[in-house]
């Protein structure tokens, strides 16, 4: 960061504008804190769906409409658009409160609330819970699944199903080529042969089975989880509930590539003569069952989690198999459920270094540097009941914004991201009760004249990259 406020004084300044920005964003990672709450901000309503929230999908061309699938089997959309952060207007609201009366704990002015664009009411389309939900590249349309045993796709114009596959299971999780130059869907079922079963959408049949006929027959058992390779649109990679991670080729019927070992690392895996052990038949990428895959924007890595409370980073560069950079990311880790949990990762182009979301089923938030393993941040949710419910999702927002949305067991919708009041963010909560409705004050402390603290004007860097956005918009 010092060489690049001053290389010009002494090299001139050489760097482009997207450098300078990708600064300004990082050091936001910095401040990052839960915004549930927070005066200004926008948020969601306090219960989004009766149930659970298990899938949420932000469009990748606009990052403007949100997608949230419920247990309750309900299905709604969220317009990010129409509601806009009022940071000025809340802060004017505050400094009249502090001139009329000097009171410690002072009353947040919850933000704008976003209202849901559509909804498709509970059983109207699905009769259970959904699983997962993702937009097709070009936003034209967007695919569902469900623990109905079905998997549906949607136009984005109506809102309305248009095709809908039987697959005669529970459908846990899904996953289509990134590029949108293949048609095929890939659907991880907990029934039937197993692995992982191809669907066209263009022929609009059930195309193969992969690692299908279970154990006995040379198959791999039930898969918990599947990922595309962004840069290959033949390649696939599933995890299974045994632990194993196997690599496809979707060309061919009996296309596995490579099985990963958590044991051959990229320090071991020259002078490596390893065998498995007598009650091994298959080598195990972890412990336990494997329900989270992530690929990085450039498919050089993979990011897998398993029940065994455990991350794992695997090289793909290799020229025989994936190897484990055994980077350590610590005991925090909380992962004992079989269902799908999406993680997200910052995008490559925004900072210098990525850095990984992940919900723990303990109802925190976890951020860590993919680079080391490094935990970033440790969050917790503000407001009344939150902490102890845990997510399942998380996606972000995009456009440097430095936002991310996650999906809670409670019915919410919470968001996290940078807190533009340092102060505020740093001051605790304290929650009243008012009859039916929860209200959430603020346990913070003012000096001894009443007045603020002059760290709630904009720094240097909030200057630079408003200036740096607000050029890009016109």
């Amino acid at each position: 960061m010092h060489q690049i406020f001053f290389e010009q004084y002494v090299n001139g300044f050489q760097e482009s504008p997207l450098d300078l920005l990708s600064i300004v964003t990082e050091a936001k990672y910095s401040q990052l804190a839960s915004l549930d709450y927070t005066e200004g901000v926008c948020r969601f309503p306090e219960r989004c769906h009766i149930a659970s929230v298990n899938a949420l999908a932000l469009d990748s061309i606009d990052k403007r409409f949100l997608l949230s699938g419920g247990g309750d089997s309900s299905i709604k959309l969220w317009d990010l658009s129409s509601k806009e952060d009022t940071f000025a207007i809340a802060k004017e609201e505050k400094a009249d409160k502090n001139i009329k009366n000097n009171n410690r704990n002072r009353k947040l002015a919850n933000g704008p609330i976003y209202e849901p664009a559509f909804i498709i009411p509970a059983h109207s389309v699905h009769k259970f819970g959904i699983t997962h939900l993702k937009w097709w590249r070009d936003n034209g349309m967007w695919v569902s699944s469900s623990y109905d045993h079905s998997l549906k796709v949607f136009d984005s114009d109506t809102m309305q199903p248009v095709q809908s596959f039987d697959l005669k299971s529970r459908v846990l999780n899904f996953d289509f080529d990134p590029s949108g130059s293949s048609s095929q869907v890939a659907c991880c079922l907990d029934g039937g042969v197993g692995g992982v079963k191809l669907v066209d959408l263009r022929t609009l049949a059930d195309s193969q089975t992969l690692g299908g006929g279970g154990k006995q027959r040379g198959g791999f058992g039930y898969m918990l989880s599947c990922a595309w390779s962004p840069t290959d649109p033949n390649v696939l990679v599933s995890g299974g509930v045994d632990g194993y991670c196997i690599g496809w080729d979707i060309r061919a019927a009996n296309g596995c590539l490579f099985k990963m070992d958590y044991n051959l690392t990229t320090g071991n895996y020259k002078n490596s003569d390893r065998k498995l052990l007598f009650y091994q038949d298959i080598p195990r990428a972890h412990n336990g069952g494997v329900n989270s895959l992530l690929f990085n924007e450039t498919g050089t890595d993979l990011i897998t989690l398993g029940t065994d409370e455990r991350i794992r980073i695997w090289d793909l560069t290799t020229a025989n198999k994936p190897l484990n950079k055994s980077i350590n990311f610590g005991p925090l880790v909380r992962n004992k459920s079989t269902q799908f949990v999406q993680m997200c990762l910052s995008p490559m182009l925004e900072t210098e270094m990525q850095y990984l979301w992940f919900p723990s089923e303990n109802g925190q938030m976890l951020v860590y540097r993919i680079q080391d393993g490094k935990l970033v941040c440790r969050l917790t949710r503000r407001g009344p009941g939150m902490q102890s419910s845990k997510m399942h999702t998380v996606v972000y927002g995009g456009h440097n914004s430095v936002r991310y949305y996650a999906g809670c067991h409670d019915g919410s919708i919470s968001v996290w991201g940078y807190m533009k009041d340092t102060d505020f963010a740093n001051e605790p909560l304290r929650i009243e009760r008012d009859g039916n409705n929860d209200s959430v004050d603020n346990a913070g402390e003012d000096n001894e004249n009443g007045e603020e603290s002059d760290n709630e004007g904009k720094t240097i860097l909030d200057e630079i990259h408003d200036e740096m956005v607000g050029k890009g918009k016109k």
